[in-house]
């Protein structure tokens, strides 16, 4: 699907479905965090409700100033109000919040935000894989990390586990990180 706006094209969407099946199956562990009922609730920093609620292992503040830290973030995360057991609204929807938070972990090491005055930021492209089914009505962990940002882009690797520690699905990122005069 391709989406044209003036005349120019600004949207691109390649997708691919795969049937059920056996097979082989191995993933990389999830990594050992304090669980979601131990973190704090996250205010809502967008000015309306929120339709994911998601707790930071980090413990981020987003009213507070952004200070240097590692390129690696993890936080949890569900929807607020129960989906029905459809796979289509459980991958979109964890589709949806696994874009909430990605890009941040490029800002990290460089102690800035979305809120920093003069700093620009969007996301460039955005893929996701689902290997395993999940409801998101119960937690996941979002294991986020940045093995790279130069030349005003940041690139970032996520990997989504279930509360019971599968691997339900990886996202890639790249976005744009410029700073501009405030």
């Amino acid at each position: 699907m391709t989406a044209i706006q003036h005349g120019a094209q600004i949207f691109n969407l390649a997708a691919s479905f795969q049937d059920e099946e056996g097979g082989y199956d191995h993933q990389d562990p999830m990594p050992e965090m304090p669980l979601p009922e131990e973190l704090p609730v996250q205010k809502d920093d967008w000015g309306g409700a929120r339709p994911i609620d998601m707790r930071w292992v980090d413990g981020r503040d987003a009213d507070g100033e952004p200070t240097p830290g590692p390129a690696a973030q993890n936080v949890w995360m569900r929807v607020i109000c129960p989906i029905p057991d459809d796979i289509a609204l459980e991958q979109a929807a964890l589709a949806y919040a696994s874009d909430m938070s990605l890009l941040g972990t490029a800002f990290r090491p460089h102690g800035i935000n979305w809120r920093t005055p003069g700093f620009q930021s969007a996301s460039l492209d955005h893929a996701i894989w689902f290997h395993r089914r999940s409801s998101f009505n119960d937690w996941h962990l979002y294991a986020q990390k940045s093995p790279s940002a130069s030349g005003s882009r940041g690139f970032n690797l996520g990997q989504i586990y279930n509360r019971d520690g599968r691997l339900v699905a990886s996202t890639a990122q790249e976005g744009l990180m410029r700073m501009r005069a405030p």
